[in-house]
């Protein structure tokens, strides 16, 4: 699924530059521009690794004109809830994993307004879908940076994207070695029949549910063949 980020009437430059870098961060592939309010080449000064992204993003006069080609379109706004009003029934950013799986969607847009005013009502009616981030009653308005950050953060996760700075978790091997060799260990320490089997119980769950990378799962199996070889001796 190729993601398409449409910023429509960016003010900021400061923010145009850090939505692009949150583009590259999560893998966007397109960034489209709709009636920028600020120069483009102003906000690649806060692009950083991103300015040739950003220089890259296509510019629009008209949000039909980034919609094209697009099979999924949601737009976004703080108010996502208002009694009677049809256009404010919007769905939150947890949801985007049943709505994106229960159909094929090989281009989606995602559209975020103007840091003063959002989107106008007419823009949102031109989208299929509305989007809200939860946040506090008394201040629900995030910075449009912010939002597209947790947005796109979200939309990284269903792609089930690779990243390097994740470290690997632990195999089930290697969990099963740890589970083995702490039932060994509980079979010298504990006597009673009924206590090894509650302790053994305690430690298999405690290491399933872990969440152990492989690293550690190394290190503490490490320890506890040490620590079985002493017992043993």
């Amino acid at each position: 699924m190729i993601i398409r980020v449409i910023l429509v009437g960016s003010e900021g430059a400061y923010n145009l530059g850090v939505i692009a870098r949150t583009c590259v961060n999560f893998g966007v592939e397109e960034l489209y521009l709709v009636k920028p309010m600020v120069e483009v080449k102003e906000a690649l000064n806060y692009a950083a690794r991103a300015a040739d992204y950003l220089a890259r993003a296509v510019v629009v006069d008209d949000l039909e004109d980034a919609l094209q080609g697009v099979d999924l379109s949601i737009s976004t706004s703080d108010e996502g809830f208002s009694r009677g009003d049809v256009l404010r029934q919007a769905i939150t950013p947890d949801k985007l994993q049943d709505l994106l799986t229960s159909r094929r969607v090989s281009r989606l847009g995602v559209v975020f307004g103007r840091e003063s005013t959002g989107l106008t009502r007419e823009e949102i009616a031109r989208t299929d879908f509305l989007l809200t981030i939860p946040a506090s009653p008394s201040y629900p308005a995030l910075n449009v940076a912010q939002a597209v950050a947790i947005v796109l953060w979200e939309l990284w996760k269903i792609r089930g994207r690779e990243a390097s700075n994740i470290p690997p978790l632990a195999s089930r091997e290697k969990l099963d070695k740890i589970v083995s060799i702490l039932g060994d260990l509980t079979d010298l320490a504990v006597t009673p029949e009924d206590k090894r089997r509650r302790v053994k119980t305690v430690l298999r769950r405690v290491v399933y549910r872990s969440g152990l990378s492989e690293l550690e799962a190394r290190v503490i199996l490490y320890m506890l063949m040490r620590l079985k070889r002493r017992l043993k001796n």
